[in-house]
């Protein structure tokens, strides 16, 4: 699986683009910095999932200017758009901000029951990891906090609190999502792709 699929199949699923569109949102969101997904993954990315009849690709011309291809999305894509997402949120080792980065790209790709499981999936898996650590430390003595280097102390603290802050994010969108206030961001029960 692959984020620059994810990415150009989201975005052409809200509209028909050219690759030089698409290129300008993955700068304009800064995705080469903040997902690794640099523009010739996006244009590498446009060509495999044409060959592989994701999209379609329709020569357009605007004035005197020279044809450009502005792809579509085809059913194909969206299954594997959906796959992708799916793919990534049920990984529970997944870091958070890979995880959250996934989230952006959901929409219409699944119903509202199923994102709300993974939600509680990562919560739990969350809880899990702190119990874990937890229970290393009381049991085994295996960190002895005198004798850990500053600035393991620093990074242990700071994963706490990023901890604590996801779980409470989390809980937040969960909520969101419940109140029924998004759910055109969903696919409707029983609603296939």
């Amino acid at each position: 699986m692959s984020k620059a699929h994810m990415v150009v199949l989201s975005f052409i699923s809200e509209k028909p683009m050219h690759g030089y569109q698409i290129g300008q949102i993955v700068d304009q969101f800064l995705l080469p910095r903040l997902a690794g997904i640099t523009l010739p993954a996006i244009y590498k990315a446009i060509q495999t999932l044409e060959k592989n009849k994701c999209i379609r690709g329709e020569e357009m011309r605007e004035g005197n200017n020279p044809p450009r291809m502005v792809f579509h999305l085809n059913p194909k894509g969206r299954k594997y758009l959906a796959e992708i997402v799916r793919g990534y949120l049920k990984e529970d080792k997944k870091l958070g901000h890979e995880w959250w980065f996934t989230l952006m790209f959901a929409k219409g790709v699944m119903e509202k029951q199923e994102l709300l499981a993974l939600i509680n999936k990562r919560i739990s898996s969350i809880k899990e990891f702190g119990h874990m650590k937890k229970e290393r430390k009381d049991c085994h003595g295996m960190m002895d906090m005198d004798k850990l280097p500053f600035i393991h102390k620093h990074l242990m603290a700071l994963g706490d609190r990023y901890a604590t802050m996801e779980l409470q994010s989390l809980q937040e969108l969960y909520d969101d999502i419940a109140t029924g206030n998004h759910d055109n961001f969903f696919l409707s029960e029983g609603e296939s792709l």
